[in-house]
């Protein structure tokens, strides 16, 4: 009888991972799997700093522009969405009939629709839902890391390629999941939830709770550890206990204060604001206007937006003295 983590072998060994890129996400990916001792390569180009980067990790590392790269049947692409046209554009036509592609994110097949123009390769997204500092940490300590995936625009054995897409998520650590979804479903979820949560909601209400503190004589120090280093304290007690857990085990003034907040600040325009979000990526306006947008522009924004920050000066002035 073939037990299960036998069968993953088997599996293993019939479809060889290579891994695209080598920034955070990638890296971290490489660090988790060969811990894991789960075979892959990392293709990149020769000249890039990146690739002798990864030789002295001890990663087995292969020039992207090699024709042995195609040998293997799997690859997943792991940098910014914006760049996969332009990868897929130049080496599309070298990977082998019935190669399977992993997307990190369901953004970039959404736009370009890469299923129609490569019809011969199976598409397949597998999303770790963390970035890749976490992805690492998790791993480290065994903590809570999740991932989902979708087999819609893969062809072949799906139930086959299932057991591979289990042994990888073996391979980084993965505990929560991987679930089943859609590209287009990740694809809403991913951008809604950074629009209207992740990196807006949070680092900006923070900071205007800091900044608020401040100006009524609070000490910099203290607004910056309620406001910023108690953040994680909070996400993850929330995480671990659940919503309904949380509310019943914190204090009556954080409890009485809480249902204050959410009663002046979750306003109807607040909804309707929010709502409006979601409606610009269900209607493509948002791709539309990430099109016509320079993110280096808007990078140079935010940046600047953030270095003249009360709160980053507080958190240059905490983290350097104690060090």
């Amino acid at each position: 009888m073939i037990t299960l983590a036998r069968s993953f072998k088997i599996v293993i060994s019939m479809l060889r991972l290579t891994i695209i890129g080598f920034g955070n996400q990638a890296k971290a990916w490489c660090q988790n799997l060969k811990d894991s001792g789960f075979s892959f390569r990392v293709a990149l180009r020769p000249d890039s700093p990146s690739f002798h980067e990864a030789l002295k990790q001890g990663f087995t590392t292969i020039d992207i522009n090699s024709a042995a790269l195609f040998e293997d049947r799997v690859f997943v692409i792991l940098i910014p969405d914006l760049a996969h046209a332009e990868v897929l554009e130049k080496y599309g036509k070298h990977f082998k009939p019935g190669s399977t592609i992993l997307y990190n994110h369901g953004f970039s097949l959404i736009q370009n629709e890469f299923q129609i123009k490569y019809p011969d390769l199976n598409h397949v997204l597998y999303a770790v839902k963390s970035i890749g500092k976490e992805i690492r940490a998790q791993y480290l300590k065994k903590g809570r890391l999740g991932a989902v995936y979708s087999l819609e625009h893969y062809q072949a054995n799906k139930v086959e390629f299932f057991s591979w897409i289990n042994s990888l998520s073996l391979g980084l650590g993965i505990n929560l999941g991987p679930y089943q979804t859609t590209f287009l479903h990740e694809t809403q979820a991913d951008l809604f939830s950074e629009q209207g949560l992740l990196c807006s909601l949070i680092p900006y209400t923070a900071s205007e709770v800091f900044s608020e503190l401040v100006q009524n004589g609070i000490e910099p120090e203290l607004a910056y550890l309620e406001c910023w280093e108690e953040l994680q304290l909070i996400v993850n007690a929330m995480v671990e206990m659940g919503p309904q857990k949380f509310y019943d085990m914190i204090s009556p003034n954080a409890l009485v204060g809480s249902e204050k907040g959410f009663e002046k600040l979750f306003t109807p325009e607040f909804k309707n604001n929010l709502r409006s979000l979601f409606t610009d990526i269900k209607t493509k306006k948002f791709e539309q206007e990430l099109s016509h947008t320079d993110p280096q522009d808007v990078r140079s924004r935010i940046s600047a937006r953030w270095g003249s920050s009360p709160l980053v000066k507080t958190f240059n002035s905490i983290n350097l003295g104690s060090k």
